[in-house]
């Protein structure tokens, strides 16, 4: 895999936890470039229309300054086929996007720094997607209505070694595992191994970090400011139009728990204790991100502090 920009026009990915400045360090870099840049978003549930606050998606202004991509490429039901009749959203359908997005900024001449915390993404974008078969809707629904604990041990009975190599605390990615092993009688390590080339072979990897202390502050005050900026009425309006399941359902952190304040009123100790459970899912989720680019080999880490911007570290670098 190659690792180091090759030339002018490779992309930048800015990777890393939620809550570490990703998207200002990508609007930074954007800004730098004289001949023009544009960034692609690599957050799975930044694809979602309607689901805009509560993903930290770029500003109306942002994307009016830099071309974006990688932003509301489906409908918010997709993320959960068995409430709704819409094909669910996955890595597949990403990069089809992402290579139209790629090519039509290379025909333009804009450099493009792609920018999320989605591992799976990452890998899929430059080291090439896995092209393990779906199985059948009734699997998949059984699979979804089972907890973690009991993915876990349905895998381990059926493929051990695929539960030591990825992460046990997703679920979607245990039945993911389940689903190839039970569909097609190979475990879902021996498609990997079959993977086709990388979409991007040339590219320059940054992984922006925080100390743990101040992390867990950005992350406290992202969720404040969400809820203030109307995360509440986004997820109303969301249950209006697709209904109170498909919230449940959708896998962004913070939806389901709101979907369930919103229909009991909008006390304000009810409201806290909503908070503090997303702030506590939130640095969960910032924990299982930073171990799955922990494994990421060659990225070029970048401690962050303050208000200190990518720019000021290695913008020269870089650029």
């Amino acid at each position: 895999m190659a690792t180091e920009l090759k030339s002018a026009d490779a992309p930048i990915f800015l990777v890393g936890a939620t809550g570490t400045g990703k998207s200002a360090a990508a609007m930074e870099l954007a800004r730098a470039c004289t001949n023009g840049a544009a960034i692609l978003a690599m957050d799975a549930m930044q694809v979602y229309r309607g689901a805009d606050i509560g993903t930290s998606k770029p500003t109306a202004a942002e994307r009016a300054e830099v071309p974006h991509g990688g932003l509301d490429l489906a409908e918010f039901g997709a993320s959960a086929p068995a409430v709704g009749s819409n094909v669910r959203f996955d890595v597949a359908h990403y990069l089809r996007h992402a290579a139209a997005f790629l090519r039509e900024q290379r025909e333009a001449g804009r450099r493009v720094i792609v920018v999320g915390g989605t591992g799976l993404y990452f890998r899929a974008l430059t080291r090439g997607l896995c092209e393990a078969p779906q199985g059948s809707e009734e699997l998949r629904r059984e699979l979804g209505a089972l907890s973690v604990a009991e993915l876990r041990e349905r895998l381990r009975k059926i493929d051990p070694a695929m539960l030591e190599r990825l992460d046990a605390s997703n679920p979607r990615r245990l039945a993911r595992a389940i689903e190839v092993k039970e569909a097609t009688g190979r475990s879902l390590r021996e498609w990997q191994e079959e993977t086709p080339a990388p979409l991007v072979r040339e590219f320059t990897a940054v992984w922006i970090q925080r100390g743990k202390a101040e992390l867990s502050q950005r992350i406290e005050g992202r969720v404040e400011a969400m809820f203030s900026q109307g995360w509440v009425e986004e997820v109303r309006g969301l249950v209006e139009r697709y209904g109170v399941e498909a919230v449940r359902a959708f896998p962004g952190i913070g939806y389901r728990e709101i979907g369930e304040l919103s229909g009991s009123g909008r006390s304000p100790t009810l409201e806290e204790e909503v908070k503090r459970s997303i702030v506590a899912a939130t640095r969960q989720y910032a924990k299982r991100q930073l171990t799955w680019f922990a494994r990421e080999p060659n990225l070029q880490a970048v401690m962050l502090t303050g208000n200190q911007v990518l720019r000021t570290a290695v913008l020269t670098d870089l650029l």
